[in-house]
């Protein structure tokens, strides 16, 4: 599997396309792309990349998203989700919310670090880096963190890793199974 592709991806899990249009005319495409695949057969979608984020509706069949076990990745369902995800998804009443959810995780900053368009992230002094996905995931989903399947332990040491190679003002940290990004106060 490709860890991360060369665009922050959406990844719609329905039985039909109708959610992934509705994502797609909504969200930034500067920021965002938008994949659909049926949940039967996703595992072909996750071969080419590690979404930013899984939004799903349905509760069967499950799909099988193993493939993304120790990955950092976002996950919204609209109604209830199928037993059998790795991660508990945030779960929302309706495609108009994920849509709200996904806008603001698209716009957000933490200490002047932001989302690059396409993929990376922009720094405070202006510049750019860029295969960092799993920060990306991490910022967008700030300050609430990510539930990772498999081990969070490792997760949180390798974006840790990252962010200390990168010098930035914040650091990863874990409860349980969730990692999240903290500022660091200087």
């Amino acid at each position: 599997m490709a860890p991360w592709g060369a665009l922050r991806t959406v990844l719609v899990l329905s039985e039909r396309p109708d959610p992934w249009a509705f994502l797609r005319d909504r969200l930034d495409p500067e920021l965002v792309s938008v994949a659909w695949a049926q949940p039967a057969t996703c595992a072909v979608a996750l071969a080419e990349t590690v979404p930013w984020t899984i939004a799903g509706n349905g509760t069967q069949p499950a799909p099988d998203l193993s493939q993304l076990e120790g990955q950092v990745f976002m996950c919204r369902w609209v109604g209830p989700a199928p037993d059998g995800l790795p991660v508990w998804p945030l779960v929302r009443r309706d495609w108009q919310a994920v849509s709200a959810d996904l806008e603001r995780a698209l716009a957000r900053s933490l200490r002047g670090v932001r989302l690059a368009p396409g993929a990376g992230l922009l720094l405070a002094d202006g510049s750019f880096v860029s295969r960092v996905g799993e920060l990306e995931a991490l910022l967008g989903a700030h300050p609430a963190g990510i539930q990772v399947a498999g081990s969070a332990r490792s997760a949180a040491r390798r974006v840790n890793a990252l962010i200390n190679r990168l010098g930035l003002p914040f650091r990863v940290r874990r409860t349980g199974d969730t990692i999240a990004l903290a500022e660091n106060h200087r």
